[in-house]
């Protein structure tokens, strides 16, 4: 028995016969049996020198032996391609593996070649080409080929015109739907029917899937198609238009999907480009859900009544309702109905035009016919006309305000009704609205509401003005500077403090009830007790006006003030139990003096501050010339210091004002004068000479005086 023999190039056991190696083609020398090459180095076997070098022939990839592949199927050899017929290949001896196909057409072609060299190159290349062949063969048909858009259904819904398109897989799992059905025309439900290559039953499953083996194989493709991606199909379809659609529309679609998951599966998708067009779409008819209703109002006003029937005639499934009273009504009232549309008078309920949208109306069928509704309900207004008519009245007209304070520093407190028609004042309340200002100035507006009663109806009257849902009627009134009160300013007529008479007596009187019988009145020397306060003479008046007065931020006792000085004439009882009259100066400082808007004279604060001093000058500086952050006005003497019958000023309180404007020096005439009334009071010398020594002081005294007069400005007649 003859050793085997092995190719001495790639080192493939060698058949018995033959004349090239059945794997690499390498020619076959004929020699004896030769050993083995051994793995170190291989003898190379030297090619017959009459052989051109021939190119390998094109060897099919390795098939990994833990996926074997079927064995390809023989394919005829034209005759024209096969010179010569090719042996049989006898068994291979024990512990060799047998030869395949491949290396037998090795061996065939290498035979050839040796013994004809020209036809050879024919013949290789007719193989090559038919390795090729039966290699894409294999490929082409193990996968299942699939039209993909028998994979999808589309559901049409909606309108003509506004219709809706959604395409899923055609399979109950994925059916938006998937328990509503379509009628027939005998009203019959019409069953779905689903894509059989997602089918449970075998027989249709392997039908579909025809490359399958078996059912199981079958189910795995199916799956394959199913798969999901964070809840969602992988195999899905993007059109082109999906919305406001009409019959006819087309809708060019493009199927997206993993195709290599596919194609492990198997599964090879044709015709992933395809163009669907919209059908199915209902016509309908626009409906107005108040088309054809009738409201009619009849009665008098303010007894009125509103006439409609519940059901429209001509569509009963609609039917309406009023919110409210149908009696007692007015003209000008607004009266609200609801028109309902009733769901089981309707073929198949309605539907929204658009599920994700239902402002865009709805649709529904009646006896066959489509119509379309903006919703299932509508409400509308109607106002109430055609009642008699009552007299109109200006429920404003005659009101004033009871205020506080004056311009800038304005309060509208509410509302007078004395001067108001009494038929008006009993059936309309007011309140005043001042928005969010806490005082009004000139040019500012505020408002104010007025409630009217259905009373003032029942009188036979009615506001001019229609009142809101409320009940309330506005107005709009602009504040000026004289009507709702005003301070006393520089800018204000002098004669205007002829008002504050009242005022000004008031505190006097006090003043004069206060300090009579006391032995001390402010930084004037008394020497004795005060048996009265006789006479108050107005000599000059000042207005101060704050800062802050004109913008609106000055305190309410730091607005403005009037200072009133007084010549103080009083007699006084000395130790000696002897009368004498006495003159003094006094500043009274009266705080926010204002004109309200009823024209009264009113002070913002009771608080009388009160200075006084020997001298009008002294006087001057412990009040006026005190105070600060302000501005001084010294009204013209004979305008603001208008003086009464009571306070009309002597010969001597004219010597008094002149001496007053005079230096140190002239207080030696006020002496002489001081003297000649204390003789004129049978005083004798030597009481005239106390007196005279106590009225000349020197510069020092005088300001010392000013001091206490100061010190004892906080004196106040409460």
């Amino acid at each position: 028995m003859s050793r085997p023999k092995f190719c001495a190039k790639c080192g493939n056991p060698l058949p018995p016969t033959g004349k090239f190696c059945g794997k690499c083609g390498n020619p076959i020398p004929e020699t004896a049996d030769a050993p083995a090459p051994q793995p170190e180095q291989a003898a190379p076997v030297p090619a017959p020198e009459q052989a051109a070098p021939i190119p390998e022939p094109v060897q099919e990839a390795p098939i990994p032996e833990e996926a074997p592949q079927p064995e390809p199927v023989p394919q005829p050899v034209p005759e024209a391609a096969q010179p010569y017929a090719a042996p049989a290949q006898p068994a291979a001896p024990e512990g060799v593996a047998n030869t395949t196909p491949a290396m037998e057409m090795g061996k065939n072609i290498g035979a050839a070649f040796v013994k004809h060299k020209v036809p050879i190159f024919i013949g290789l290349g007719v193989c090559a080409v038919i390795v090729a062949a039966i290699i894409v063969i294999l490929n082409l048909t193990k996968y299942q080929k699939i039209d993909a858009e028998k994979l999808f259904a589309f559901k049409y819904s909606g309108l003509n015109g506004k219709g809706t398109a959604v395409a899923y897989l055609n399979c109950q799992e994925a059916d938006p739907d998937p328990y509503t059905y379509e009628h027939d025309e005998e009203g019959n439900v019409i069953e779905k029917e689903y894509s059989d290559y997602f089918s449970d039953e075998k027989k249709a499953l392997l039908k579909a899937y025809d490359k399958a083996s078996d059912k199981e194989e079958a189910n795995e493709m199916k799956d394959a198609l199913l798969s999901k991606t964070k809840g969602e199909y992988d195999l899905k379809v993007k059109m082109s238009k999906s919305t406001e659609l009409s019959n006819g529309d087309k809708i060019s679609c493009t199927v997206e999907y993993d195709e290599e998951a596919l194609l492990d599966a198997k599964i090879k998708l044709e015709n992933t480009e395809f163009e669907v067009e919209a059908s199915g779409l209902l016509e309908g008819q626009e409906l107005d859900l108040f088309e054809g209703f009738d409201i009619k109002f009849t009665g008098m006003e303010e007894r009125g009544e509103a006439e409609y029937k519940s059901q429209n005639e001509t569509y009963p499934f609609i039917s309406y309702y009023i919110y409210g009273s149908t009696y007692n009504l007015k003209n000008g009232d607004t009266v609200e109905v609801e028109a309902s549309l009733s769901y089981s008078g309707l073929d198949d309920g309605f539907k929204y035009i658009d599920e994700e949208d239902s402002s865009k109306g709805i649709y529904f069928k009646y006896q066959g016919k489509t119509y379309i509704a903006t919703a299932t309900s509508a409400t509308k207004s109607f106002t109430v006309s055609g009642l008699t008519e009552a007299s109109k009245v200006d429920v404003f007209e005659k009101i004033t305000f009871n205020t506080s304070g004056a311009v800038p520093y304005l309060r509208i407190n509410s509302v007078n009704k004395e001067a108001v028609d009494k038929k008006i004042s009993d059936n309309v309340s007011y309140y005043i609205d001042t928005g969010d200002k806490s005082y009004l100035k000139a040019g500012d507006t505020f408002k104010v509401k007025a409630y009217v009663s259905s009373g003032l109806l029942s009188e036979g009257l009615k506001p001019s003005d229609t009142p809101d849902e409320d009940g309330y009627i506005y107005k709009e009134f602009t504040v000026d500077d004289k009507s709702f009160g005003y301070y006393i300013t520089d800018k204000t007529d002098p004669g205007e403090l002829d008002k504050f008479k009242d005022v000004f007596d008031e505190f006097t009187k006090k003043f004069q009830s206060d300090y009579a019988g006391r032995s001390y009145l402010g930084g004037v020397s008394i020497d004795g007790k005060i048996k009265s306060i006789d006479k108050l003479e107005a000599e000059k008046d000042y207005i101060l006006i704050y800062k802050g007065f004109e913008d609106g931020t000055a305190s309410s006792s730091n607005r403005t003030a009037l200072y009133r000085i007084y010549k103080v004439t009083m007699t006084v009882t000395d130790k000696e139990d002897k009368d004498s009259s006495k003159t003094c100066y006094a500043a009274f400082k009266y705080v926010g003096p204002y004109v309200d808007a009823a024209g009264e004279a009113k002070l913002e604060s009771n608080f009388l501050k009160i200075a006084v001093a020997e001298k009008l000058e002294d006087v001057v500086k412990a009040s006026v010339d005190e105070e600060k952050d302000c501005t001084k006005h010294e009204l013209k003497a004979g305008s603001a210091a208008s003086k009464d019958d009571s306070s009309k000023a002597d010969d001597s309180s004219k010597k008094d004002d002149d001496s007053s404007k005079k230096d140190e020096s002239s207080s030696a005439d006020e002496d002489s004068s001081s003297k000649k009334e204390d003789s004129s009071s049978k005083k004798d010398d030597s009481s005239s000479k106390k007196e005279d020594s106590s009225s000349e002081k020197d510069d020092s005294s005088s300001k010392a005086s000013s001091r206490t007069s100061r010190t004892s400005s906080s004196s106040a007649a409460e």
